[in-house]
């Protein structure tokens, strides 16, 4: 009797066990893995340490702190500081940003980073752990399928058996059907109308402005915002800014440059500056538009002032104020239907 009662509670325990392994090992190795958390630069991926190298050349551009800038990569290797500054480079190359590439290779030489050889090194051999990887995984999902097919047939090889005995009724009572929901209100999709007014200053190296669009309930739609697009060779001698327009579910960035007289002029200049958005001179009270797929704004310069005391005649912005209007589209296509 005593066994008859234990057997039951040793299968429950073995199969939980089971079970518990079995799910245990891809819900904490594969779908939640070990992350790290202060860790040093030098642990981080190949990516990152571009995107690192980046950060560390734009800061040093403002402030030309060189040994700043030898600390902060002293931890590295001479081979993750050849790769890093090589990825970083190519990085901006390929997104059509030659200038700030250029800057990268030139604090690579100020720091004596060579270049990368062309042959690449073999990859060390995976240790045990990684290459186990993939075939303990597949291993554990068949022996789940494995269980949970079992499962499923002794489930159903006892309401075989219920069925037989004439109690099915009394095993498996019937749910009451619940009553449907009533449906959801459509939550709109329509940018909540905003007004932004923002304004450079010279000096300003770090200027960076940006602002959320959202609806009303707050559903993160987009993202806009004004920065220094141009600089002749000093942070305080910034000639062109640029206003984006980020909308997340077209997935692309609208922008326009807009230009001191003096970089408008210059073809060359403008033609750099054409490869990050439409150009345009910077004029007071001449409107813009900046749209994408859903969502529309309308833009206006108020403020602007040059650098009276530069060598370039109206080429260095010291002060430049731009309103934004954030507009649902329906709303401002039905206002320019009516002009």
């Amino acid at each position: 009797m005593i066994k008859a009662n234990l057997k039951p509670l040793l299968i429950g325990a073995a199969v939980g066990l089971v079970l518990g392994i079995l799910l245990g090992m891809p819900i904490f190795w594969g779908l939640w893995p070990v992350e790290w958390t202060n860790a040093n630069t030098y642990d981080l991926s190949p990516e990152a340490k571009a995107a690192y190298v980046q950060l560390v050349t734009d800061a040093t551009k403002v402030d030309r702190d060189y040994t700043r800038a030898a600390a902060l990569l002293g931890d590295w290797t001479a081979e993750e500081k050849q790769q890093a500054f090589t990825d970083a480079a190519s990085a901006y190359r390929n997104s059509a940003l030659g200038d700030k590439a250029q800057a990268v290779e030139d604090l690579g030489m100020v720091l004596q980073v060579a270049s990368p050889e062309t042959t690449e090194a073999p990859e060390p051999p995976a240790g045990l752990i990684a290459r186990l990887r993939e075939p303990c995984l597949v291993f554990v999902l068949v022996l789940l399928a494995l269980v949970l097919a079992a499962l499923g047939w002794r489930l159903l090889s006892k309401r075989r058996q219920a069925r037989a005995e004439g109690s099915l009724e009394e095993t498996f009572r019937p749910v009451r059907p619940k009553p449907e929901a009533e449906a959801a209100e459509p939550v709109s999709a329509v940018p909540v109308a905003q007004h932004w007014v923002t304004t450079y200053r010279a000096g300003e190296a770090a200027y960076d402005e940006s602002f959320p669009i959202e609806v009303d309930n707050g559903e993160y739609l987009g993202e806009c915002g004004v920065g220094i697009s141009e600089m002749l060779g000093a942070p305080d001698r910034v000639t062109a800014l640029e206003v984006w327009l980020f909308d997340k579910s077209d997935i692309r960035t609208v922008t326009k440059v807009l230009l001191s007289e003096h970089a408008y002029r210059d073809e060359a200049l403008r033609a750099k500056l054409s490869a990050k958005g439409e150009t345009m001179l910077a004029e007071v009270s001449k409107p813009f538009v900046l749209e994408t797929a859903n969502l529309l704004i309308e833009g206006q310069i108020t403020d602007l002032a040059y650098d009276t005391q530069s060598d370039l005649p109206k080429g260095i912005i010291s002060k430049l104020t731009i309103e934004l209007d954030m507009k649902p589209k329906e709303t401002a296509g039905a206002a320019e239907a009516q002009v």
